[in-house]
């Protein structure tokens, strides 16, 4: 926040509401540092989508932030915070409960009513730090049991389960979130939803809603290594589960519901990189280019083509 120390809090209450829901930002004195008064305080947010959901890292200083009843009315979307809490602590509030959110621990907030966070820095430095996830809440509510009791819930990470998955998923998610294309991004998107449902008492909904979905991002992961590793790697189904950690069942069944099998659509993409090469016009023999595409030989290059393009390989270079 490079502004005059007199300029920083007000501006700070105009980049954390523009980053994430209308708030309203408040530092009291018994929020400042002893000694002599400081009138600035150092802050910041860094801030990336995945699909859906937006991820944000903040450090900032002791204050109050509160999404009241004016900032409820002023909030164009309906979203759920997920706060995870990095250094410092959290006083928060939502509805008739109050938690306290330590370093390692994570709480959930709904911006469809009032909540309040107490952001309180740690001794040392003064400053608490957080991972904050913004995922629309009709994508994470449905899955919840209880839709009502859900928010302003600590969820100890430290203490394994559900909850240390989120919370070390929410860390994968925001280091590597620069570097997902689109479909990973969106499979990030749900996996964490559908954990996120889990550790707050998924419904039955839970697993029949977020099933298709995490089974077709699986899916397209699978096609991608698939595509990347046609030429040169082993693509039997054992291979692939095991690289995949799962069984050669559930990869079969992956595909089950899809136009074409696990052993299909690595034929297409076979047959697919076949015409492309001999689209180019490619000086190689057809006996070679099987081989090159992981044919037994030519007769079984012959049938998957003639069964796909309806002609020969010959008659396609032709």
């Amino acid at each position: 926040m490079n502004r005059p120390p007199t300029e920083q809090f007000s501006y700070w209450r105009e980049v954390i509401c523009e980053a994430f829901t209308p708030l309203a930002t408040e530092r009291r004195s018994a929020h400042r540092p002893a000694g002599p008064r400081q009138s600035g305080i150092t802050s910041w947010v860094r801030s990336t989508p995945l699909t859906a959901i937006n991820c944000a890292e903040v450090v900032s200083a002791t204050q109050l932030i509160s999404h009241g009843e004016a900032e409820v009315r002023r909030t164009e979307s309906d979203q759920v915070f997920v706060n995870l809490q990095l250094r410092g602590h959290c006083i928060a509030a939502q509805g008739d409960r109050t938690c306290v959110i330590p370093a390692g621990a994570f709480a959930m907030f709904d911006t469809t009513s009032e909540y309040r966070l107490e952001f309180v820095g740690e001794p040392a430095t003064q400053e608490w730090h957080v991972l904050s996830f913004r995922v629309p809440r009709s994508q994470l509510v449905p899955l919840v049991a209880d839709p009502l009791a859900f928010a302003a819930v600590t969820h100890d990470a430290n203490a394994g389960g559900a909850a240390a998955l989120v919370a070390s998923t929410m860390a994968a998610i925001w280091r590597t979130a620069d570097t997902l294309d689109g479909p990973q991004a969106s499979a990030a998107d749900t996996a964490i939803t559908a954990l996120l449902a889990a550790a707050a008492g998924g419904g039955d909904r839970l697993r029949d809603a977020c099933r298709g979905e995490l089974d077709a991002a699986l899916r397209a992961s699978i096609n991608r290594y698939a595509m990347a590793n046609i030429r040169h790697g082993d693509l039997s189904a054992v291979r692939v589960a095991r690289r995949f950690g799962i069984s050669t069942r559930t990869l079969h069944r992956l595909y089950a519901d899809s136009d074409r099998s696990f052993a299909q659509t690595v034929i297409g993409f076979r047959l697919d990189g076949c015409a492309q090469e001999l689209a180019a016009g490619s000086p190689r023999s057809l006996t070679e280019i099987a081989a090159q595409w992981g044919f037994c030989d030519l007769s079984h290059l012959n049938r998957a083509f003639r069964a796909r393009y309806d002609c020969l390989p010959s008659q396609y270079r032709a």
